[in-house]
């Protein structure tokens, strides 16, 4: 058997029965390839550690829990400094697998196409607007839809549901800390030409619908010269719309 290459990143802040049910629904599916599970916990409640030396008793795993809440980039940069494999399955704690994680056609996406940052597996009837909008396209046989870059300013490049990822693209535009919050992310990534694929036969399910203001993104828009940065993007936007990367 080849060598696993993945590990599973899952970020958690103090949602313990959301978290539960998603390393249940992970520990349901066929999970080779992947070598380890990382947790790591953006609050100070105790209860998290024990519900994952729990449920994950029988399975290579590590625990990490902030000191502090750090906000979901921080807590992102650390458990990824503690990935030693070639892949990274990215998840946080409020979705489930009803089916499948999807790793060897994500694989096969990944290891063909290295313009594509991200292989995402979220079920078609929870569709987001870029992901209904993405081109349809057969990639060895997986049949994907692909993000055009110019449908939205910012969306499309990057995301943080669930999917798979190459650590050697997180080495080489990381920390993510540095560049900011998701949608900040997704922008940096699309100006240097990624793209996220969608795959057709996804089949991963949202189950934490609380309407919640996340941290990072308050101290985006808190963050001195917001609005001149807001600005920026736009124009950069509008020069890769017109004469591309």
């Amino acid at each position: 058997m080849p060598s696993p290459d993945t590990t599973m990143v899952v970020t958690a802040c103090n949602r313990p029965a959301y978290l539960e049910q998603t390393l249940d629904s992970i520990l349901a599916r066929d999970r080779s390839g992947i070598k380890r599970i990382i947790v790591i916990e953006d609050s100070t409640n105790p209860e998290v550690a024990g519900l994952v030396a729990r449920v994950l008793a029988d399975v290579p795993h590590l625990f990490l829990q902030n000191s502090r809440n750090l906000g979901q980039i921080a807590s992102i940069d650390r458990a990824y400094a503690e990935v030693d494999t070639p892949y990274i399955y990215h998840c946080e704690e409020d979705w489930v697998f009803p089916s499948s994680l999807f790793l060897e056609e994500s694989r096969t996406v990944l290891s063909i196409r290295p313009d594509i940052c991200a292989v995402m597996l979220r079920d078609w009837d929870e569709a987001s607007h870029e992901q209904r909008i993405a081109i349809p396209e057969t990639i060895a046989d997986v049949p994907v839809r692909v993000a055009d870059p110019m449908a939205h300013r910012r969306w499309g490049a990057f995301s943080f549901n669930p999917g798979l990822r190459r650590l050697s693209d997180y080495a080489e535009h990381g920390p993510y800390s540095a560049i900011g919050p998701e949608r900040d992310l997704s922008f940096h990534h699309k100006l240097r030409g990624f793209r996220l694929a969608y795959l057709e036969a996804g089949d991963v399910r949202h189950i934490g619908e609380d309407a919640t203001v996340s941290i990072d993104e308050l101290r985006r828009r808190r963050a001195p010269g917001f609005l001149w940065k807001s600005v920026k993007h736009r124009a950069q936007f509008l020069h890769f719309r017109l004469f591309g990367k």
